[in-house]
C-alpha cells in the first residue's frame, strides 16, 4: 500500500477515532494505527486484504445469481399443487456464498440484502446465509441454463429441475 505522508496521518488519526467509537475493537485499531504511523511495510500489506474489490462483471454475476433464484421462487409459487408437489421448495433456496472460500462474494450479497435491500422476496438475511461448500461454479452453470430459458420468471417444473441440476 503506497500512502503519501499525508494520507498515512489522515488514516492513523481515523484508526484514533475508530479506538474511541468502538472501544471493543480499540486493541485492534490500536496495532492498525501503529502499523500505519510507523509504515510497517509488510503489516500494511495485511491492512490492504481488508480492502476487497470485486469487478463490475462478478457483481453482475451475484445479482444474476439472486434475480435467479427469486424467478425460480417465483415460478414455483405460480406451479399447480401437483407440480409443487414434486418438487421441494428447499432446492430453491438461495443459501449463498461459501464464508470460507468466497467471502468477498458473500459480502457482496449480504450488502444487496441488508445495506441495498434488494432481493426481499428471498427471505434471507446475511447472518443465515453461508454454504458449506463453494458454490460460485455451480451457480454459473444454473445460471448458463437459466438464461436459455424463454420464460424466465415463469418456468416449467422440467425448466426448473433442468436449473437446479447443472
Amino acid at each position: 500500500m503506497n500512502m503519501t505522508h499525508a494520507q498515512r496521518l489522515i488514516l492513523s488519526n481515523q484508526y484514533e477515532i475508530m479506538m474511541k467509537l468502538d472501544p471493543e475493537r480499540s486493541s485492534y485499531y490500536k496495532r492498525c494505527q501503529t502499523i500505519v504511523k510507523r509504515g510497517y511495510e509488510l503489516q500494511m500489506q495485511e491492512l490492504e486484504l481488508e480492502f476487497g474489490q470485486i469487478s463490475e462483471e462478478t457483481c453482475l454475476e451475484v445479482i444474476d445469481t439472486m434475480e435467479m433464484h427469486h424467478a425460480m421462487m417465483v415460478s414455483y409459487e405460480n406451479m399447480c399443487q401437483a407440480d409443487q408437489d414434486d418438487l421441494s421448495v428447499e432446492r430453491l433456496k438461495f443459501i449463498g456464498y461459501c464464508r470460507r472460500d468466497e467471502r468477498e462474494l458473500a459480502d457482496y450479497c449480504c450488502f444487496l440484502l441488508d445495506v441495498d435491500k434488494r432481493f426481499p422476496t428471498l427471505k434471507i438475511c446475511c447472518k443465515d446465509m453461508n454454504s458449506e461448500v463453494a458454490l460460485r461454479d455451480k451457480y454459473q452453470r444454473m445460471l448458463a441454463v437459466w438464461k436459455e430459458c424463454p420464460r424466465q420468471y415463469k418456468l416449467s417444473l422440467q425448466e426448473l429441475r433442468n436449473i437446479l441440476n447443472a
